[in-house]
């Protein structure tokens, strides 16, 4: 999981045969909405997303 702000996409991944990275942008005002949903379940997942929360708020 990455923080990145401030940031421009230029270019596709270039992954190898075996990674699987899906990267999916969250607005930081739906994260909260999306674990309380059930959206994002994973509990490493959640538990990174709630330490990153406190470094933006």
């Amino acid at each position: 999981m990455f923080l990145a702000e401030n940031v421009i996409k230029v270019g596709e991944q270039n992954l190898d045969i075996t990674e699987e990275i899906e990267v999916i942008l969250i607005p930081v005002a739906e994260v909260l909405d999306k674990i309380y949903q059930g959206e994002i379940s994973v509990s490493g997942t959640i538990a990174a997303l709630f330490l990153g929360l406190q470094l933006v708020s």
